[in-house]
Formats: structure tokens, sequence, C-alpha cells
């Protein structure tokens, strides 16, 4: 599969196989999270040669910035499901890239799959969990990123990890397993430490507590997007430069660790993904091979 090659919308859609797999992600509106999702497409066109791959933003915002910018569309998934559907595939399999099963995730179950069911009730549809759902998940997930940094944990610096945070009434857990992979990851190294945009729990002043006791000033940081990409909240809310006219809390997380005595040179901003790492591809290639391996089990026991 070509990185570079051009995004396909529903109505381009050519069938070449009986199955379908389509990819649900956030969306972004900047260039490098876009060079990462090629990267995740190419990592499933490998891991699925013989299916047809395709790929929906949830994000309304995205799509229509993103085209703005490029030139380029992207979809949602409820018209990719009704092109897969028209097409006639007898297979659809449908992998979340988000990290927590939050609200995005939920729009999977909630939104997209009901109609597309009660239209074409022929074709199987199995789902596959988000990056984090089980304890396998957070020791695998955090195995990964404690090992890309453990050169640098070693020489006595500290990681923070931006992770979004939201939640919904049908997964009510979803923000937890942020609580759950930063306790993993503290037990390997105390430095480390997960903060969000978006949970309460777990906001800037967590993480500037947390550096405080285990990794305090003038140590250095380094910063990492604990998201599918590093796209708007990694280079302004993360990393982002000072910006005069604002206040302090209003400021980026490095600038206000900058502010507070800590180190924290470009090089510790690392600008890309977590689908940017192979073995964090895999960790969602293999929830979507579990997902369907408890289907083909349930269909077998219904035919006993």
């Amino acid at each position: 599969m070509d990185l570079h090659a051009k995004v396909l919308s529903p109505s381009e859609l050519t069938r070449s196989s009986n199955e379908a797999l389509l990819l649900v992600t956030f969306g972004s509106t900047y260039p490098g999270p876009h060079r990462t999702f090629a990267r995740i497409r190419k990592y499933f066109a490998d891991a699925f040669p013989h299916r047809d791959i395709f790929m929906a933003f949830t994000s309304g915002m995205c799509m229509k910035r993103w085209f703005q910018k490029s030139g380029e569309q992207y979809y949602p998934a409820d018209k990719w499901l009704d092109a897969i559907g028209a097409a006639g595939y007898k297979h659809v399999s449908i992998q979340s890239l988000h990290i927590i099963p939050g609200l995005e995730y939920s729009f999977i179950y909630d939104r997209y799959l009901p109609p597309f069911s009660a239209k074409y009730p022929d074709i199987s549809v199995v789902v596959g969990e988000p990056l984090l759902y089980d304890n396998e998940d957070i020791r695998s997930v955090g195995d990964v990123l404690y090992t890309a940094f453990a050169n640098r944990l070693s020489k006595g610096e500290g990681l923070v990890l931006m992770g979004h945070g939201n939640h919904t009434d049908k997964f009510p857990i979803a923000n937890s397993k942020y609580n759950e992979l930063n306790a993993y990851l503290q037990s390997l190294d105390p430095k480390i430490v997960i903060g969000t945009v978006d949970y309460e729990s777990m906001l800037y002043e967590h993480v500037s507590e947390h550096l405080h006791q285990h990794c305090p000033p003038p140590a250095t940081i380094n910063f990492l997007p604990l998201m599918s990409v590093a796209g708007d909240h990694a280079l302004n809310d993360m990393v982002g430069e000072w910006e005069e006219d604002e206040p302090l809390e209003e400021q980026s997380w490095r600038s206000r660790l900058l502010h507070e005595g800590f180190c924290a040179e470009e090089e510790n901003s690392h600008m890309h993904g977590l689908g940017d790492y192979d073995e964090i591809c895999q960790i969602w290639v293999n929830h979507l091979l579990r997902a369907e391996a408890r289907d083909r089990h349930q269909l077998s026991n219904q035919t006993q």
C-alpha cells in the first residue's frame, strides 16, 4: 500500500473481495497526523492483504477543516457503511483507533451500526476494541512506552503523557483506563505521569504535583501525546509556545513547566502519535483478530 495514495471516497469504492475493514478514528486537521493515518492504513493492509480497507473520521470539524486545507475529503463511518453495504460485501470488520472506550467509540454502536444492521441484516459485523480495554492492554501499551523512553528515564529525565479523556454512560469506566495505565507505568518508573485535557482527576495540576514529588526541577521533562496522532492538543496544549497575551493557566503544559523551573528542549517534545509505533498498531490488530475469533466461536455454537 502506497503511503501517499489518494484517500478514496465512498462513491469511488470498488469491491475486490468479500471482506471490508473500516478503521474509525477521530481525525485531525494537521499534516503530521495524516502521515500517521497513512502508516496505520498500511500496517493494517499488510496484516490483512485480502481485505478492502477504508478509514472513517468521527469528527465533522476535522473532515471539514482538513478538506479546506488540503482538498482531501474524509467521510464518517455511516457513509462508508452505506457504500460497503451497497457494494455487496459479505463481512465487515470495524476497528476503533481510539485510545479508550469513550464517547467517540460509543458512536460506532449507537450512531453507525443500528441503521446499517437494519438495512443490511445479512452482512456480518465485528467490532475491535480501542487500545486500552483490558488488563493485558494496560501492560502491553505500558511496556511499549516505557521501553521507548527507558534510556532517557535512566538519565533522570521525566516523561509526561497527554491523553484526552472522555466517557459516556455506555462505557462509564473509560477514563479509568488512564488511571490504570498511569499506575502501571509508575510501577516501572515513578518519573512517568499521565495527564489529560478533559478528565478532571488528571488535569495539569495532577501532572505538576507528581513531577515536583518524583522528578523535581531542574529535571528535564519529555512530552508525548497519549493519542493515536500528534494533533491539535499535542501541538498547542502540550508543547505550544508561550503566548504573551494569555494567562499562565492558559499556557501549554511545556510552557508552564518551564515557568516552574523544569527543563524541556525542543528534542524533548516527541511529536508523533501512538499510531507511529508498530507495536501499538499490532495491539489494534490483535483486538480485531480477537473480536473475529469470538464471533466465529459464537456462530459455531449457534449452529451446533
